[in-house]
């Protein structure tokens, strides 16, 4: 211990610089002037600021008159003290170990992994200030390849304090390196996606950080342009052309400070390396790792503006930092900047690009494992979100009004489905039923939901999928089914479970018997505002919700030990600062680790609607628990959450593992066009040969054709003659499956 405390006294000794951590009061909307070129990690606008800085920024903020509180005396000490790995940089990856990953990846996985490459740069050619390189690997199924796919990146490292950035992106390589082929999620991303990662944009600094704490906790930010002034170099993500400059609060002219934003747009060797790349490619998302603030922003940085996408950036964000629980916002609600990554992507390449901001500390070692998980689904969103993905968030099965699904009824089947994508609507999408089950004749297999927007839901509730249950079948069972969702050309076949017996109720909780026995509450109710009858349950009956405080309303155990489907439903409004109170829904299960959310709420929502969730996933366990929960923070105080009418039924019957579960995704083998004027294109893996058959609405065969994909063909029935406007039913017969679809001839 001794020895370490004299390395970290001579490193301060020999570069001559302590960094501290502040805490500065604020008072009204705008950031004071003097703050503009100080790195800052936390707060809230309008409230306070936690900035970063050296001794030289102490006496500024003294120099101006600015009140403040240090919180941590000495960063790169109290960084240092705490890293955990044996050697280096401990379990964050230095440039060295981040190659040699990647490298490796390579070797083990040449046809889906390139080799690292390097970026070229405007101004030096390939090397940085110091001669280093900026590297990137594509990851695709022909990896050597420029295919028609859509396109996602993935970077880290802007600044050189914030490591962990390329632990994340080197673990998501690894992932999709690792599960190709196993995992139906990860080879289809890897089939479909041209995904880039750029671990580490900023090489000189990061070699700079390695270089003055060996152990760890450098505290150095900008590149290592020599500016003659200190700390040297410019803020990459300062320095990007989209509004560079555009005032002097989102970034700093002065090269002594820490957001100096470059003698000129676009004047780093990095910064070119990164736009160099987005010019010769067609990114639709990208991902940019930072660290410190658990936060998503999104365009717009340099502006107080919402951005034209702003809800497709929201409804993206939201579903990516379910386990993270991040507040997602735009860059202006943290703090000003301009010349960023994200603006310049968006505004200027029309990529929809976010900014994680990753923990609580710039160097957290030992958070790097949860760091990693939590923002796992943020990479499978992102590279989702850059083209078009069906999300399957559930299905809804008629009871007849009885409460029973029974021997000899037939069964509506309702399917929800999330459009991912940001940027493009879905199409038709298809939806099939398959099965051999003799309990279930398939009555209408076949289904549509009309075209999603970006970010959008919807389900086929105007046109459900029918199955007649046998009239011998026994009742408290489950029929297996394979549920197939077409879209974009692909098949995606989930394996899913049709219920027998009866629908119990476990919760119908309307609260007008003013008494919720079993449940564990903080929360009250009230007469003000209800959906059904005179009362629903709040956060705060009395008024509005308090400074920094936990609302909490948690269900008894539910036993769904002997249950197959289970459904949960309620009724809500709310009234929550946006994008810093958050109310959540949540379950639990000795099967889960910890608190699975379901949904966060934030914002305002003044009309009462549903939320359905399938809970199915929780079926076979004994103690389930149902939790809704509000956070708040300080200074703002709104209405808060109304609840009413929380149900939670289930179906009896074995649970099955694999219910609902995703088991593969496959290129679609017959026609794209649902609707033509006769002209039918087919599609499928190359070289794939199909019979096709079509038929009238009463099924009487009019045509037939074969070819071998990809294959187009002018509908006409045996004699020649062109089939005249209506609809037809096309079968499509390969040798490993069979597909039928309904196509609408118009004149």
């Amino acid at each position: 211990m001794k020895r370490l405390f004299s390395l970290l006294l001579s490193a301060t000794a020999v570069f001559g610089t302590t960094w501290y951590e502040v805490s500065v009061p604020l008072e009204g909307e705008s950031l004071p002037a003097v703050l503009s070129g100080f790195d800052i990690v936390g707060g809230k606008a309008g409230y306070w600021a936690e900035i970063v800085c050296t001794q030289e920024g102490l006496k500024l903020l003294d120099q101006a008159g600015v009140d403040y509180r240090i919180i941590i005396e000495d960063l790169e000490a109290y960084y240092a003290a705490q890293m955990l790995g044996p050697t280096g940089f401990g379990n964050y990856y230095t440039y060295d170990e981040t190659n040699a990953i990647l490298d490796s990846l390579h070797e083990q996985n040449p046809s889906i992994i390139s080799e690292r490459m390097i970026l070229p740069n405007d101004s030096l050619g390939d090397t940085t200030w110091d001669g280093n390189y900026v590297w990137a690997v594509k990851i695709s199924d022909n990896v050597g390849t420029e295919e028609d796919e859509p396109e996602a990146l993935y970077t880290g490292i802007h600044h050189a304090r914030e490591p962990i950035g390329a632990n994340i992106c080197v673990e998501w390589a690894r992932w999709l390196c690792e599960n190709y082929g196993k995992d139906p999620l990860a080879t289809y991303l890897v089939n479909n996606r041209q995904i880039w990662i750029v671990p580490i944009i900023n090489p000189d600094g990061y070699l700079y950080n390695e270089e003055i704490r060996p152990g760890g906790g450098g505290m150095h930010r900008k590149n290592r342009r020599q500016t003659g002034a200190e700390p040297q170099g410019v803020d990459n993500n300062r320095n990007y052309p989209y509004m560079w400059g555009y005032d002097n609060q989102g970034s700093s002219p002065d090269p002594e400070e820490e957001t100096y934003r470059g003698p000129e747009p676009g004047s780093e060797p990095e910064t070119q390396s990164v736009m160099n790349l987005c010019k010769e490619h067609s990114f639709v998302t990208a991902l940019n790792f930072h660290s410190h603030s658990n936060l998503l922003l999104y365009p717009w940085g340099y502006i107080r503006q919402k951005c034209e996408d702003s809800l497709a950036f929201y409804g993206w964000g939201e579903i990516s930092t379910r386990i993270a629980h991040y507040p997602v916002i735009g860059g202006h609600e943290f703090y000003p900047t301009n010349g960023d990554s994200d603006d310049w992507m968006y505004g200027d390449q029309g990529i929809f690009s976010v900014t994680p901001e990753i923990g609580e500390q710039f160097w957290q070692e030992w958070q790097i494992d949860q760091h990693i998980a939590e923002t796992h689904p943020m990479m499978i969103a992102t590279a989702k979100a850059a083209g078009i993905y069906p999300e399957l968030l559930g299905i809804s099965f008629s009871d007849g009004g009885d409460s029973e699904i029974s021997p000899g009824e037939t069964v509506d089947l309702t399917v929800r489905v999330h459009n991912m994508s940001v940027k493009d609507g879905s199409g038709q999408i298809g939806l099939e039923l398959s099965g051999s089950d003799p309990r279930a004749e398939l009555v209408k297999p076949t289904a549509s939901i009309a075209s999603l927007e970006p970010q959008s839901t919807g389900t086929n509730e105007s046109d459900p999928l029918k199955v007649m249950i046998s009239a011998t079948a026994p009742p408290d069972s489950a029929i297996p089914l394979t549920l197939t969702i077409q879209a974009a050309g692909q098949e995606f076949i989930h394996q899913i479970t049709l219920p027998l017996g009866s629908r119990d109720t476990l919760i119908a909780e309307d609260f007008d018997d003013q008494n919720y026995e079993g449940w564990y509450s903080n929360w009250g109710l009230t007469d003000e505002n209800s959906h059904s009858g005179d009362y629903s349950i709040t956060d705060s009956p009395d008024g509005p919700y308090d400074d920094e405080s936990l609302y909490y309303l948690q269900s008894p155990e539910l036993d769904l030990t002997d249950k197959a489907v289970a459904e949960l439903s309620f009724w809500h409004l709310f009234s929550i600062e946006k994008g810093w109170d958050w109310g959540v829904v949540e379950a639990k299960s000795s099967q889960t680790d910890g608190w699975v959310t379901l949904k966060r709420f934030s914002g305002f929502q003044e009309d009462w609607r549903e939320e359905r969730f399938d809970l199915s996933g929780f079926c076979g366990s004994s103690d389930l628990q149902i939790r809704f929960r509000l956070t708040t923070d300080r200074y703002e105080h709104f209405d808060g959450w109304y609840v009413d009418d929380v149900v939670l039924t289930a179906f009896k019957g074995k649970a099955s593992s694999g219910l609902h579960e995703l088991a593969d995704i496959r290129p679609v083998v017959g026609p794209v066009e649902c609707i033509t004027t006769g002209n039918l294109s087919f599609t499928g893996p190359a070289g794939t040969q199909v019979d096709v058959v079509v038929f009238d609405a009463s099924g009487r065969l009019l045509a037939r054709t074969e070819g071998t994909t990809p294959f187009s063909w002018q509908m006409q029935d045996k004699t020649g003659s062109t089939l005249p406007a209506g609809v037809y039913f096309v079968r499509t017969i390969s040798d490993t499956r069979e597909t039928n679809r309904k196509v609408v001839v118009v004149d």
